[in-house]
């Protein structure tokens, strides 16, 4: 009997991930998605403010859109952690229940994405449903992967 190279694929509850929900805007004041979805912001600007660094020194220069990111609650690490797969279709349901306004915010010039940072874990694989995938299309909503070291 032949052995296989190939070891076992793990789910996406293997993962350590967090998920944040970023906006951009050539014009808006951002903070009314702070009320709107109930969401605290960790980094937020609004078009034409003076840039500074995370301390709060000036950096020179001013912002040329608006942004506004938050972290999407109820996330949790490690082996107690919801799989990401389902984690991602709950907030993308949250998310649907705001088409309108964010379809408004995206016909002005906005964009809207979902970041996923994950610590990658070798041969884990995770897999979208095609019916998230058609929410987050239907929502014109991108998503960014970034893989994290410890």
């Amino acid at each position: 009997m032949r052995s296989s190279n190939v070891g076992q694929v793990l789910p996406a509850s293997a993962f350590s991930y967090s998920v944040s929900l970023r906006v951009r805007h050539p014009t808006l004041d951002l903070s009314v998605l702070t009320d709107k979805l109930r969401l605290e912001p960790a980094h937020s600007w609004t078009a034409g403010e003076p840039r500074r660094s995370q301390t709060g020194a000036p950096l020179g220069g001013n912002h040329r859109d608006s942004y506004w990111s938050a972290p999407l609650p109820a996330q949790m690490d490690g082996p107690n952690s919801m799989p990401l797969e389902l984690f991602f279709s709950q907030q993308v349901l949250q998310l649907g229940r705001h088409r309108d306004f964010l379809s408004k915010l995206q016909s002005g010039g906005g964009e809207v994405s979902l970041l996923v940072e994950i610590a990658p874990v070798a041969n884990a694989s995770l897999t979208f449903s095609s019916a998230t995938a058609r929410k987050l299309a239907d929502l014109n909503i991108e998503v960014e992967f970034q893989f994290v070291g410890d």
